[in-house]
């Protein structure tokens, strides 16, 4: 299995970059569409079935490619944090947090998982980076805030405090999930455990979705495309993000994340309405400013980027922390 990863970080670091692009790109899209669906069905119906396809697309997968792969007990309990912070307690807080709040604004509070990521893998994972990056992380926060701040208020957010709230819970869930994902990945494939996921939520979406006495069912009206496309995109947006998780450094991948309020915004404004000004756009630019800073996390690159810079600026952005 070390020689099956192996492989994948020493090479295709082009592909994880345009790997975890498309992943926050597609995730962006689901949360317009979860916005849609939830016109139609229950947070538990929704969850239910968008699972549910996620986990039938992936069984065959589990039958053949992977059917040789077994769990080691020392693993189960990690495995089992992995499934329980995403995509079970996740989309719990995410779907209850688009009921409250437009899928922008929402995209925006999700702004903070790469910098809450950063801190877990410097503290949890022990990784180290140039001051760049916190220079690089720096700027596309404050892209992320202009890009929050400049939002135009609108009924499609009748409490938007609590669901930025929630929304963030999930945020934090989900960079759990990122950082144990990640220490699993030196003994299994980044689909494997995608699979395994999907798996997890749909058992627990469907108990569920049981409790709650929602029947399941699959009905006939405009949101149903949208139901069998999220169920899709999570198994694919899940296995480009975990292919980039194994490949890159948190230091490289993260900064990727702020790209997310971005899609949220678009959109959000291109098929519910949602506005978006100029002062968004200008926002916009910080953020990939940010993402290009944070890039240069190499001794390399960053001397060919800070020719002009004063020496003493050049010695503390080149030193690691």
């Amino acid at each position: 299995m070390k020689d099956f990863l192996s492989k994948y970080k020493n090479h295709h670091e082009i592909f994880a970059y345009l790997s975890i692009t498309i992943a926050v790109i597609l995730y962006g899209t689901t949360l317009t569409a979860t916005k849609i669906c939830l016109n139609y069905y229950s947070t538990a119906q929704l969850m239910t079935l968008r699972m549910v396809i996620s986990a039938i697309i992936f069984i065959p997968f589990l039958l053949t490619i992977y059917k040789n792969i077994r769990i080691e007990k020392k693993d189960i309990f990690l495995i089992l944090l992995m499934v329980l912070c995403e995509p079970c307690l996740y989309f719990v807080f995410e779907t209850n947090a688009l009921k409250y709040t437009t899928s922008g604004q929402a995209g925006i509070v999700s702004a903070l998982e790469p910098v809450l990521l950063l801190i877990g893998a410097r503290i949890i994972l022990k990784e180290k980076f140039l001051k760049i990056v916190y220079l690089g992380l720096a700027i596309a926060i404050t892209g992320s805030v202009l890009l929050s701040i400049s939002s135009d208020v609108s009924e499609l957010a009748p409490r938007p405090l609590l669901g930025n709230f929630l929304e963030l819970i999930a945020i934090i869930l989900t960079d759990t999930c990122v950082i144990t994902t990640k220490y699993l990945m030196d003994r299994y494939p980044p689909f494997f455990l995608a699979g395994i996921a999907v798996i997890g939520g749909a058992i627990f979406f469907s108990s569920m979705n049981i409790l709650s006495n929602d029947s399941f069912h699959i009905a006939l009206n405009p949101s149903l495309f949208l139901v069998v496309y999220l169920g899709m995109l999570t198994v694919v947006a899940y296995a480009l993000y975990n292919f980039a998780i194994c490949t890159l450094p948190a230091s490289k991948f993260s900064p990727f994340l702020f790209l997310l309020p971005i899609a949220a915004v678009i959109f959000g404004w291109f098929f519910l309405g949602e506005t978006i000004n100029l002062k968004q756009f200008a926002a916009c630019i910080l953020v990939f400013a940010g993402i290009y800073i944070c890039q240069l996390n190499d001794k390399k690159s960053f001397v060919l980027f800070s020719k002009k810079m004063p020496q003493s600026i050049r010695t503390i952005l080149l030193s690691k922390k």
